[in-house]
């Protein structure tokens, strides 16, 4: 079965991120791995004040991820999501094959690398 590649964002609970922040990383690195994922990159987003009350918090710690995986083991990340405690939210989309190279670089916080394309004088694209 083919691999997908899927953006993930997490909100987690500030408190427990202020108390261990390298843990919760290791914590929702693992938890990919243990649902048969691979974390392409993973980092911080922000953190700031949330529009609504989440489980009585009004601030939450975003966080990024790019993990690949099969379709059908997105179901048990979500779900390992929904019973662990520090994480308040989560959303996963799926990434167009396109575009996964840069949002993956952007995320580790390097330079994409733009598509190199040969023009002639015409204007008219030709073959590399």
């Amino acid at each position: 079965m083919a691999n997908n590649v899927y953006e993930l964002m997490l909100i987690l609970d500030p408190n427990a991120y202020a108390k261990d922040p390298a843990g919760m990383a290791d914590m929702v690195k693992a938890m990919v791995g243990k649902c048969g994922g691979e974390v392409l990159a993973s980092r911080l987003w922000n953190e700031q004040r949330l529009s609504f009350p989440i489980e009585g918090h009004r601030k939450g710690v975003y966080w990024l991820m790019y993990i690949e995986m099969a379709g059908p083991d997105l179901s048990k990340v979500s779900r390992e999501c929904v019973i662990t405690d520090p994480i308040l939210r989560h959303l996963a989309i799926k990434i167009d094959p396109r575009l996964v190279e840069t949002l993956v670089a952007m995320a580790r916080g390097e330079k994409p690398m733009p598509e190199t394309r040969k023009i002639d004088p015409i204007g008219v694209e030709a073959d590399a």
